[in-house]
């Protein structure tokens, strides 16, 4: 599996920040950020390389924005929960946060989430 991004972070991941939107604020950041004039289910703002905070322990990880009316919508499509979809959504998200792109890659974003989703009870 890709566990290598896992399991060579450096320092310890202090913070990150979720944020649960509407569709009409989605739409927003996406056009905003990625050119899309949609909604999308969550983006993932990782957070600068350059954080360097001298008596900081660890770093943040960046921001993961969630729209609850996308989740509904997919919660319903694939007949699980609202808390069950949120969770996917945030462990995607975590995943882009710390360097993994679906887009880019040949599958192992998408394999290493399957495999956490089971790890954690999630599948």
């Amino acid at each position: 599996l890709a566990l290598e991004k896992l399991g060579t972070l450096k320092e310890e991941i202090t913070e990150v920040t979720i944020a649960f939107i509407d569709d009409d604020a989605m739409t927003e950041l996406n056009q905003k950020f990625r050119n899309k004039a949609r909604t999308t289910d969550v983006l993932t703002f990782p957070a600068d390389d350059s954080y360097n905070e001298p008596s900081a322990t660890g770093r943040p990880l960046g921001d993961i924005v969630i729209s609850v009316d996308q989740a509904r919508r997919q919660a319903t499509d694939e007949k699980h929960s609202l808390a069950t979809e949120i969770r996917y959504l945030l462990l995607h998200g975590l995943l882009h946060a710390l360097g993994y792109n679906h887009e880019t890659d040949q599958g192992q974003m998408n394999t290493l989430e399957i495999h956490l989703r089971q790890l954690v009870g999630l599948a």
